[in-house]
């Protein structure tokens, strides 16, 4: 048996795993497509139905769009709701975008984080704090991040599947609209483009945008489950596997967000995000990070039995392995192409601006396609190696047994420019 044969039975299988991924890629994102056209002509709820609601949002250190996610969270189409902050701390500069809008609306309310505990997450300590100091008469409990602003009908369209009795807990996912073309902003738009499609393959909950019935967080236990957890949202995914609750992922509450971010950051955030679920257990990181290694796989051997091939003197062997690499980049480009267009469509219903491209985006798409591959595969295998994250300044310590301990706390203090429009998380 030549050493061309092998090489090129390895070629042939490497091949075959290559065309399996991109149509298990291509599957799911023609499944989310389907599913976001039925599910987007499901009616709104009356307002004769809509429980009285509480909109919680726990916060340290200011975002930078943050004064415009308040504005629109008291512009709400809702009948009855109040709004729950929970602030780091007294000096935490957030409180300069805090203030105004506490002095101008009796809907919004704000509390200081009391003795936030040392086996969670501070965002954990935070939603528990808020729930628990919510009045009787709030049934419905939605939950948003910093750096969401959402659109008119955000809350109802988090509780209509709710009060309908179609879905248990409710939620949406980002989708990036770069607003530059530096490489991390891009790597960013396509890592969460695949992201979005596991997540929703996996009916996992994103702590951005997501609601639930104040009995279902009783009912699965969350509280007492957030009292020992660093993720929000993987620690609910797997409450609600647990006691077999029905998540709904809602098509008008895929939330733009259009913040810069350097590569180097990108990677740092990434990294920390994968070893964070990784400790939490969750299957949809599971399922990410074997994907992740197949990636890996299909990469390194398909280079380097290119590089065998030109160095024992067989160029066209060569060539299709790097040929196959390359369809292998394109098609999955080319697929990112048919989901932004077909979400351009879905954000379009709510009056979203989405025309972002520019020809600089343009030149860095391909290239941001195969770089995002490479963040991934050394994120994901460095993910395995950390037992300390940090969060907006605090240490965590993971234990394997999904544990946590602060190991270093201290009030946000950082400077802030209100002219920096790139992300701090």
């Amino acid at each position: 048996m030549t050493t061309s044969f092998v090489l090129g039975g390895l070629l042939c299988v490497l091949a075959i795993i290559a065309a399996l991924d991109v149509a298990r890629q291509y599957c799911e994102a023609l499944g989310l497509f389907r599913y976001l056209r039925r599910e987007s002509k499901s009616p709104r709820a009356a307002d004769s139905t809509l429980p009285k609601a509480a909109v919680v949002l726990a916060l340290r250190g200011p975002d930078p769009r943050l004064p415009e996610t308040f504005h629109a969270l008291l512009e709400q189409n809702y009948p009855d709701f109040v709004i729950q902050l929970v602030v780091d701390s007294e000096h935490d500069p957030v409180l300069r975008d805090v203030a105004p809008v506490l002095e101008k609306s009796s809907r919004m309310r704000m509390a200081i984080l009391k003795n936030p505990a040392s086996g969670c997450s501070l965002k954990c300590s935070s939603l528990i704090q808020a729930v628990k100091g919510l009045d009787e008469d709030v049934k419905l409990l939605a939950f948003i991040d910093g750096d969401v602003v959402p659109h008119a009908n955000w809350l109802r369209d988090l509780a209509s599947p709710i009060v309908d009795g179609r879905a248990d807990v409710t939620g949406g996912n980002r989708w990036y609209l770069p607003p530059d073309s530096r490489m991390g902003s891009m790597v960013r738009y396509f890592w969460n483009a695949g992201f979005m499609r596991e997540m929703w393959n996996q009916r996992a909950p994103w702590a951005g945008t997501m609601a639930m019935k104040r009995t279902t967080i009783d009912e699965i236990g969350l509280l007492d489950a957030w009292q020992s957890a660093m993720s929000v949202d993987a620690t609910l995914h797997r409450c609600l596997n647990q006691h077999q609750k029905r998540f709904r992922l809602v098509p008008s509450l895929l939330m733009v967000n259009r913040e810069s971010i350097s590569l180097r950051q990108f990677h740092t955030w990434v990294t920390r995000q994968m070893a964070v679920v990784r400790y939490t257990a969750s299957h949809t990181v599971q399922s990410v990070q074997i994907h992740v290694l197949t990636l890996l796989f299909l990469h390194l051997l398909l280079a380097g039995l290119s590089l065998l091939a030109f160095a024992i003197g067989e160029p066209r062997l060569g060539g299709l392995a790097v040929a196959v690499l390359f369809s292998y980049w394109m098609l999955l480009a080319a697929g990112a192409g048919v989901q932004e267009i077909f979400l351009r469509k879905t954000l379009n219903q709510r009056g979203e601006p989405v025309q972002w491209m520019t020809p600089l985006k343009l030149l860095a798409w391909c290239p941001g396609m195969v770089l995002t591959h490479w963040v991934l595969v050394f994120g994901v295998l460095e993910s395995f190696r950390m037992k300390e994250v940090n969060w907006r300044g605090i240490r965590y310590r993971l234990m394997n047994d999904g544990a946590v301990e602060i190991t270093d706390y201290k009030p946000f203090t950082a400077k802030w420019n209100p002219a920096d429009q790139h992300s701090v998380v």
